[in-house]
C-alpha cells in the first residue's frame, strides 16, 4: 500500500490563502501545483530580499513615480476653484501614504535585521534559529516584516528579539503608534465611535481591534502602575522616590492639597440571573464605587481672566480595586507632587468616614477640612424636610444656621438643631439626629471664618500678604468633584455596563494621560514632543 506524502507547511499555508481568495476558474492538478510553486518561490524571494536589507530608502524609480502621481493630483486640484487647502492636505496625505508605508516597512525590517538573535533575559545566543513573517497595522498601512527567532535552552522558550526591539507585543496586530491611538481613542469614546474618528485620521481600524487593543494597553498600564507603587514597599524604594521627586522642587514653602471622593459605576454582576436571585431573596448588585483622589500645590491654584478657578498642575488617582489600592496609589502620587517637602498638607472632602480614616492612615499630620458646600447641603436637607422644598419658610429657617457655619459656631449650630428635636415627629427626629451626628463628627474640620474674612479683605483691597495667601485656600472639594464628573462622562453613558477588568484598564489609561506620564507607556510619544 502506498502512502500519500503530506504537503509541507508552506504548501498548506498557500492552499489556505487560496481557499479564502476570490473564486477562480478551476485549474488542473498540474496547473495548481505550478501556481503554488510560483507563490512559494515569490514568498521565498520576498523573504530573502527583506532579510538582506541594510538601509531604509526609496529607489529612484519609486521617487519618480511618487512625484509624477503627486503632480497629477495637485494639477487636478488647481482645475477646481471650489477646492480649498483642506483638499490639498487630503491629496498630499493620500499620495504620500503608500510611500511612507514602504519606507516604514523597510526601516522596520532593517531594525529587525540588525537586532541580535539573543535571549531577552539571559542574553545567550538562541539556537535553532529560523525566520518568520509577521503582519502589523501601522499609521501608514499594513506592514509585513520578517524576523529571526530561536530557542533559549536556559529559559526553555521560543523568542522573537526583533519583536521586542520594535515594540510589537506578542500576538498584537498593531504597531506602537496604533496601540497608542487605540488606547487614547477608546478612553475618550466607545469603540463604535472611535472607528469613524480613526478613519477620519487616516487609520482604518476595526471596532474589534480598537476594543481589544485598548484593553491590552490598559493591562499594560496596570502593570506599570503596580511597578511604581511597589517601589514604596521598601524603605530603600521610598528613599529613591524622595530623591527623585525633590529635583526641581521650589525652595519656597508650599501647601499640598489632597482631595478625595468616590462615584458609582455600573457593572454586569450576575448578568442574566436577576430573576433567579430575587426569587432567592437576594438583590443583584449593579453599582460599585470608583475611588478617586487629586493632589496639587496651593501655589498652583488660581483664576483665569474670567475669574474661573483653575489648577495649572495636579495629579490624579482613580481605581475600582478598593480602598487599599486607592491608599497606595494616592500616597505615591502625593510623594510625586512633593508631599515630603510640603510645609503644610491639607485634606478636603465631604463627611464620608472612610475618607478621614484613609487620611489618618497615610497623612496623619495633615489639616482636615469639611467641604463647605456639603455642610450647607446637609442643613438644607433638614430645612426641606421641615418646611418643604423651595419654600420661603425653609430659607428663613436655614439662613441663620448657614451663617453659624461660616462663623465657625459649630457648637451653637449643634445646639440649635438639638433644641428643635423634641418638637418633631419620630421619623423626623431620626433624620435630624443623623444630621446632628454628622456635624458633631466633623466639628473640628469646620473652620471657614478666617478664609472668608481674607477673601473679603482681598475684594476690598485691604488684604495683608498673609490674607492674600490664605484667601487662595479652597473651602470646598470642587477640584475632585469636577474630576469625578469628567471621568463619569466616559463611564456613565446611557446603556453602558462594565466589568471590573474593563473599567479598571481604561481608568488606568486615562489617569496616565491626565498625569502627563503617557510617555511611560509609549516612549515614542515623548520623542514627538521634543
Amino acid at each position: 500500500m502506498t502512502l500519500t506524502q503530506k504537503p509541507s507547511r508552506q504548501v498548506r499555508r498557500a492552499q489556505a490563502r487560496r481557499s479564502h481568495a476570490q473564486p477562480e476558474p478551476r485549474l488542473s492538478p498540474a496547473q495548481e501545483a505550478q501556481c503554488l510553486t510560483r507563490e512559494i518561490m515569490a514568498q521565498a524571494a520576498a523573504k530573502a530580499t527583506a532579510v538582506a536589507l541594510t538601509q531604509a530608502q526609496w529607489t529612484d524609480a519609486e521617487v519618480r513615480a511618487w512625484r509624477t502621481d503627486l503632480e497629477v493630483r495637485l494639477a487636478t486640484l488647481q482645475q477646481h476653484p471650489e477646492q480649498n487647502l483642506g483638499h490639498i492636505e487630503e491629496a498630499l496625505a493620500e499620495a504620500s501614504k503608500e510611500m511612507l508605508r514602504v519606507l516604514a516597512q523597510r526601516a522596520a525590517q532593517v531594525k529587525a535585521n540588525t537586532t541580535p538573535c539573543q535571549c531577552l533575559k539571559c542574553h545567550q545566543e538562541l539556537t535553532h534559529q529560523k525566520c518568520l513573517s509577521r503582519g502589523s497595522d501601522s499609521r501608514f498601512g499594513r506592514l509585513v516584516l520578517w524576523r529571526r527567532y530561536g530557542w533559549c535552552p536556559r529559559c526553555e522558550a521560543w523568542q522573537f528579539p526583533a519583536d521586542h526591539a520594535l515594540g510589537l507585543a506578542c500576538n498584537a496586530p498593531a504597531s506602537p503608534y496604533v496601540q497608542e491611538i487605540a488606547a487614547l481613542l477608546v478612553t475618550k469614546m466607545p469603540p463604535e465611535q472611535a472607528v469613524a474618528v480613526a478613519e477620519r485620521l487616516g487609520l482604518k481600524l476595526s471596532r474589534c481591534l480598537l476594543d481589544r487593543e485598548a484593553h491590552r494597553q490598559g493591562l499594560k498600564a496596570q502593570v506599570r502602575r503596580s511597578e511604581t507603587v511597589a517601589e514604596l514597599d521598601t524603605w530603600e524604594g521610598i528613599q529613591q522616590q524622595l530623591g527623585r521627586h525633590t529635583e526641581g522642587l521650589p525652595t519656597l514653602p508650599f501647601t499640598l492639597v489632597i482631595e478625595i471622593d468616590a462615584w458609582n459605576i455600573r457593572e454586569r454582576d450576575d448578568w442574566g440571573q436577576t430573576k433567579a436571585l430575587r426569587e432567592q431573596g437576594k438583590q443583584p448588585e449593579r453599582y460599585h464605587w470608583v475611588y478617586m483622589g487629586t493632589v496639587f500645590r496651593l501655589d498652583q491654584r488660581g483664576q483665569t481672566a474670567g475669574e474661573r478657578a483653575v489648577i495649572t498642575q495636579r495629579g490624579y488617582v482613580a481605581t475600582r480595586l478598593g480602598l487599599e489600592a486607592l491608599l497606595a496609589q494616592l500616597y505615591r502620587e502625593a510623594l510625586q507632587r512633593g508631599f515630603a517637602q510640603a510645609q503644610h498638607v491639607l485634606v478636603i472632602a465631604d463627611g464620608a468616614v472612610w475618607i478621614w480614616n484613609l487620611a489618618k492612615d497615610r497623612f496623619p499630620d495633615a489639616a482636615q477640612r469639611l467641604d463647605l458646600w456639603h455642610a450647607d447641603e446637609h442643613l438644607w436637607e433638614v430645612a426641606h424636610d421641615l418646611y418643604g422644598r423651595g419654600t420661603p419658610e425653609a430659607r428663613a429657617w436655614v439662613e441663620p444656621l448657614l451663617q453659624q457655619v461660616r462663623n465657625d459656631e459649630t457648637s451653637a449650630l449643634i445646639a440649635s438643631l438639638s433644641e428643635l428635636k423634641p418638637r418633631l415627629l419620630e421619623g423626623q427626629q431620626k433624620k435630624l439626629q443623623t444630621e446632628i451626628e454628622y456635624f458633631e463628627n466633623n466639628a473640628h474640620r469646620m473652620k471657614y471664618k478666617e478664609i472668608l474674612q481674607a477673601r473679603k479683605a482681598v475684594e476690598d483691597g485691604q488684604a495683608t500678604a498673609e490674607q492674600i495667601k490664605l484667601a487662595n485656600q479652597p473651602l470646598g472639594s470642587g477640584a475632585i468633584e469636577s474630576t469625578c464628573r469628567q471621568y463619569q462622562c466616559r463611564f456613565k453613558r446611557t446603556g453602558q455596563f462594565w466589568t471590573t477588568a474593563g473599567d479598571e484598564a481604561l481608568l488606568c489609561l486615562e489617569t496616565f494621560w491626565r498625569n502627563g506620564r503617557w510617555h511611560e507607556l509609549y516612549p515614542h510619544a515623548q520623542a514627538a514632543l521634543n
